[in-house]
């Protein structure tokens, strides 16, 4: 067995088998979602609403992920305030206000034939279902994954880095996401979180690295 230089005996440290520093990650080039950014409002048309389903619901894989208003003080909490779901070129972001959700967008989050690939996704499973009333199927979880995988970091940010070379930016994650209007900046790092996030499985998919059991089934 391999020694530790300067302890006779000890084990050698362990080398997770995809890794990069964080160092490496801040030289990389900036990755962020360049198709088309769509928001949906409860009051949107329609027709409007009716062309997201329809996208959303030809999809196989889709990506996933949610925002919720950060909370400053101890105890505080906030509804989820944005769902955002992903195909390579098209980014749908759904304002969730009083806990109204599209029925066809419900449809999507619950049918375990489209693939919805997300990150640390059992909070969300929780909040979905407490609070739109969502039992959401179909979800792969890219934490999970990393785990699977031995992944350092297993972020977003870190996967990006790992599996196709860019580094997403977190600037926005702490922002409000009630605000009436949400900038430009809030709306970019919506769609590039999903986006992400989708990327990133069908690379390890393109690589060979999934193994299909590895999806989380919620009754």
């Amino acid at each position: 067995m391999a020694e530790k230089e300067g302890g006779e005996g000890r084990e050698p440290a362990h080398k997770p088998r995809f890794s990069i520093s964080k160092d490496k990650i801040n030289d990389l080039p900036i990755g962020a979602f360049r198709g088309k950014i769509s928001v949906i409002l409860p009051h949107s048309s329609h027709e409007k609403i009716g062309h997201a389903i329809r996208v959303l619901g030809a999809s196989r894989i889709l990506g996933f992920d949610t925002e919720t208003k950060p909370s400053f003080r101890k105890g505080e909490s906030h509804p989820i305030a944005l769902i955002q779901i992903s195909t390579e070129s098209m980014a749908f972001l759904f304002r969730v206000h009083d806990a109204c959700i599209p029925a066809g967008l419900k449809r999507i989050l619950e049918n375990p034939r489209i693939l919805k690939i997300g990150q640390g996704l059992h909070h969300e499973m929780r909040l979905l279902k407490k609070e739109l009333g969502v039992e959401g199927r179909g979800f792969v979880d890219m934490l999970d994954i990393a785990h699977k995988l031995d992944c350092t970091p297993k972020s977003v940010r870190g996967l990006s880095a790992i599996f196709l070379g860019r580094r997403v930016t977190k600037s926005a994650q702490r922002t409000n996401w009630e605000r009436k209007t949400l900038t430009e900046k809030q709306l970019l790092y919506a769609a590039t979180d999903a986006w992400a996030c989708l990327m990133v499985y069908m690379e390890m998919r393109r690589r060979g690295l999934l193994d299909p059991s590895w999806k989380m089934r919620h009754k």
